[in-house]
């Protein structure tokens, strides 16, 4: 997956890596139909706009600066997770069809 982001976006490529990673433990498993954080931690991932909604509510620190404004901060967020999502989508489809063809030959 990291070389597909480095060849489509190859002077940002890093940028993606977080939310690439974000996006693949948090998109359920087409197999088991659940996250794989959830199967590893028992629990819903806490994600970036829970650490948003924390800063809004007053949950967190006030003094925190995410170093530009809300709707900036949460444009890029979700141009950069539907990017992140797209690759998590192909890879899935790519790694199920192997398994696919690996159960064909197993036995009892």
């Amino acid at each position: 997956m990291i070389s597909k982001v480095a060849a489509d976006h190859p002077k940002s490529w890093t940028t993606y890596l977080g939310y690439v990673l974000w996006a693949l433990t948090v998109v359920p498993n087409e197999t088991t139909g659940v996250p794989p954080w959830l199967m590893v931690y028992g629990r819903i991932p806490h994600g970036p706009l829970a650490v948003q909604n924390e800063n809004w509510c007053g949950l967190r620190d006030a003094h925190l600066s995410l170093g530009q404004s809300t709707a900036d901060y949460l444009t890029n967020l979700r141009t950069n997770l539907e990017v992140a999502s797209s690759y998590a989508i192909e890879h899935g489809k790519g790694n199920n069809s192997v398994m696919s063809r690996y159960n064909l030959h197993s036995q009892d």
